[in-house]
């Protein structure tokens, strides 16, 4: 009877389109081909904007420049990756929303954020891990590394756009 009725629960999960033996977190391997800018690449046939960060535009000289540079030194072009999903895969300019992980499990978003060439920019819901990319930058600023050395992020990139600097 249990048995009859754990498959009866599998197959109506199947019918909904719900797999029952994937893992909640969704991950994909794609090659880096192109580092747009600091918190932007594009890997195979997508554009990846990484979750729960900002850095400034590469056309913000110096400090666009040296984000996206950060970028590559840690996932260079011609790298393959992994894309880990969140709740909401893509935005209003159609890029799919991702974190990155190295193909050796250094988790890109994060260490980018540690080593002070990105802030955390939380957009709901996808904050799955909004605590770690929250504490990151408390290191980078204590030590004033990456864009606080020459005080880069004087300014946020969030405001920057907006024309508000």
């Amino acid at each position: 009877m249990v048995m009859r009725t754990l498959l009866g629960v599998l197959v109506l999960l199947l019918v909904c389109g719900v797999n029952p033996v994937a893992p909640f977190e969704e991950w994909q391997s794609c090659r880096i081909i192109r580092i747009v800018d600091g918190d932007t690449v594009d890997c195979d046939a997508q554009r990846i904007r990484l979750l729960l960060i900002d850095t400034p535009e590469r056309d913000l000289p110096p400090f666009g420049a040296q984000t996206a540079a950060a970028l590559e030194q840690l996932i260079p072009v011609g790298s393959v990756g992994r894309i880990e999903f969140d709740v909401r895969r893509s935005d209003r300019y159609n890029r799919t929303l991702a974190y990155l992980h190295t193909k050796r499990g250094v988790f890109v978003n994060e260490a980018l954020t540690r080593a002070g060439y990105a802030v955390p920019a939380v957009y709901p819901p996808n904050v799955r891990h909004v605590e770690r990319i929250r504490a990151a930058p408390e290191q980078a600023t204590e030590v004033r590394a990456g864009l606080w050395t020459v005080d880069g992020f004087a300014r946020l990139p969030g405001e920057a756009r907006a024309g508000r600097c």
